[in-house]
């Protein structure tokens, strides 16, 4: 029987309710094993950000020492909006996932799902000054680095931006390039619990770096597939080896999930491919 507590999922600073039966312990198996151990959920307040959003088709100009952006979004969505996002340092005092140097974030106006934990953005971080403020990010980014010069499947998977949950699982590997870059993508999801894959917290996301090494590419993106529930209620509908063995339902999602065509998920993977494949930054 799972005590139920209840928690918050903080995502840069930004505060999300999370209803949790039991904190998570790390999974071992491969595909369900954890990027970071997950930090008290209560530790930092939520941040307010206040940049001017600039709303495009394909292409953002330079600004302020941001880089150029180039993305065609095709019929994921309407376009996308910029923001420059001030660096947040460890002095100002917040948790250590929360600490970033200046980025350029974009948001994508129109994605067809709207009723998810997370909202569908893309992090172009400077590799540099990212590595520089925040240590916790050098082995994400060697990591990263490490699979883009020899492709293999390793658990956890890099990921950015930082959580204070764990990387449960991951399923559909593919390596990706981009105009000026390479990269991987994957599906995920992040929990502070034992609770069920889900279609409120699976995640496409896209891990990639810039040919010239300056630029760390992260996409956050929701997807759905109707093979999953709703959402991360507990039924008692779920798999014995749901609570008798997790990491055995962990293996048996990721199992079920691999084989699934592209076009059975939503937004289609291969039209999310197609707009990661289309970035340019520069």
């Amino acid at each position: 029987m799972f005590a139920k507590k209840h928690l918050k999922l903080i995502w840069q600073g930004l505060t999300i309710p999370l209803v949790v039966l039991l904190l998570l312990s790390a999974c071992s198996s491969t595909g369900a094993t954890a990027t970071q151990p997950a930090p008290t959920a209560t530790s930092a307040p939520a941040a307010t950000l206040e940049p001017t959003a600039t709303i495009a088709d394909t292409a953002v100009p330079v600004t302020n020492g941001s880089p150029q952006i180039f993305l065609d979004t095709g019929s994921v969505a309407a376009g996308f909006e910029t923001e420059t996002i001030t660096a947040v340092t460890e002095a100002e005092g917040g948790p250590y996932w929360g600490v970033m140097p200046e980025y350029t974030l974009l948001t994508l106006p129109g994605y067809p799902i709207n009723n998810h934990l997370l909202t569908p953005q893309i992090f172009i971080y400077p590799v540099t000054e990212l590595q520089a403020v925040n240590e916790g990010t050098v082995p994400i980014v060697t990591s990263l680095q490490t699979l883009l010069q020899s492709s293999q499947e390793i658990a956890p998977m890099p990921f950015l931006p930082l959580f204070n949950a764990q990387q449960v699982m991951h399923a559909q590997l593919q390596y990706l390039d981009f105009q000026d870059g390479q990269g991987l993508r994957y599906l995920t999801q992040f929990d502070q619990a034992f609770i069920p894959i889900n279609n409120y917290e699976l995640i496409y996301t896209y891990q990639g770096l810039t040919s010239d090494g300056n630029y760390y590419v992260a996409a956050v993106l929701p997807v759905n597939h109707p093979s999953l529930p709703a959402d991360a209620a507990v039924t008692g509908n779920e798999p014995l080896e749901f609570t008798n063995d997790f990491p055995t339902y962990l293996t048996n999602v990721v199992a079920s999930l691999n084989p699934q065509a592209a076009n059975t998920f939503t937004p289609d993977l291969t039209q999310l491919d197609a707009m990661m494949s289309s970035l340019e930054v520069k």
